[in-house]
């Protein structure tokens, strides 16, 4: 592929529909590279920036591209004098056809993809991110936060979570509302405040440390919204149902901003449940007694093999470990010890 063949004055003939049919496939096989997608969407601001009345209809661009591939087909009288002529531009035609629809599906399927912007951790990675409109966002170990590419802050503030976060959301002077949602149909509505949700497959939890909060389950019809107080914590079943405690202990849901484990009476089996989901190892408790145990304190969470070790010692256990397997995670045994 050539350079010039992607220029930016290419691409921003791309934003107004201006480009050839060719000159689409080339770039979506350019888009396939990150690095060319950021710098995309760096000349499609600094492109709307300059043409703030012009919206630009890219499937019109597609059709339009299409339809005059189609309509340079000879006449009849001219495919009847040469006929292999007229069989090779018909494969041209149908092959160009193919391509854009190919290229308008591709498009479909990563709407997300231009609508949103990501941001994730790995495993065992903690990163704080300040929004367009100055809320910050904590992301925990293995979470993924997307928010709209186009109109973040104008009006309604909608961010999609997976994982877990902790929210400081600023309050705005138009008093916009700030909406968390998550892939098991939470929804998270407020205007200024703090608070920690968690949403991964076992369920969804709200911690709130200040302000208020209005939580709602849209997977139930009829749901009616849920007022959240400093102090409450409220976890979201995997069938939907919301149930609200009161005057918890904060420390515990907060301690991993500080790469920390921080557990009260925890049994064992959700301790290791909390490893295997931060560091992305697996964590096998053999021993259906030990597992069934509880314990409190505060660990370290830099490293699995440290943290096992450590917790092997406060119950007198024993800890094995296997190197990755087939789905690429490292398993550690926790078994008592017998010997």
């Amino acid at each position: 592929m050539k350079k010039s063949l992607l220029s930016k004055q290419v691409i921003q003939n791309f934003f107004e529909g201006k480009t050839t049919q060719m000159q689409n496939i080339l770039i979506q096989e350019w888009l396939e590279n990150p690095v060319n997608r950021e710098l995309y969407f760096q000349w499609l601001d600094e492109w709307e920036t300059e043409n703030p009345q012009f919206t630009p209809d890219v499937e019109q661009g597609y059709r339009r591209s299409l339809y005059t591939v189609q309509t340079d087909a000879p006449s009849p009288m001219s495919a009847r004098a040469n006929t292999g002529g007229w069989q090779r531009r018909l494969f041209v035609i149908r092959w160009a056809a193919a391509a854009s629809v190919a290229l308008l599906l591709t498009g479909y399927l990563l709407s997300d993809f231009w609508l949103y912007k990501q941001y994730e951790t790995g495993y065992g990675e903690v990163r704080t991110v300040v929004l367009p409109d100055s809320s910050r966002v904590t992301l925990n170990a293995n979470s993924v936060l997307s928010i709209p590419r186009f109109g973040f802050g104008s009006g309604t503030r909608e961010v999609l979570l997976k994982g877990e976060a902790e929210f400081a959301v600023k309050h705005t002077v138009d008093h916009s509302k700030f909406v968390v949602r998550t892939p098991d149909k939470l929804e998270v509505k407020v205007l200024g405040t703090e608070f920690i949700v968690y949403s991964r497959e076992r369920g969804s939890k709200v911690v709130l440390s200040q302000g208020s909060v209005q939580l709602r389950a849209l997977n139930k019809l009829n749901s009616k919204p849920m007022l959240m107080k400093p102090g409450d914590v409220a976890t979201m079943s995997t069938q939907g149902t919301l149930t609200l405690k009161h005057s918890e202990s904060l420390l515990t849901h907060q301690a991993w901003k500080q790469r920390r484990f921080m557990f009260e009476n925890t049994p064992v089996s959700e301790i290791a449940y909390q490893i295997s989901e931060h560091f992305g190892v697996n964590v096998v408790v053999a021993d259906s007694t030990l597992a069934r145990r509880t314990i409190g304190g505060t660990f370290n969470a830099n490293d699995p093999a440290h943290v096992l070790k450590v917790l092997s010692d406060v119950l007198n256990a024993r800890v094995t470990h296997t190197p990755p397997g087939e789905d690429g995670a490292e398993t550690f045994v926790l078994d008592s010890d017998h010997l």
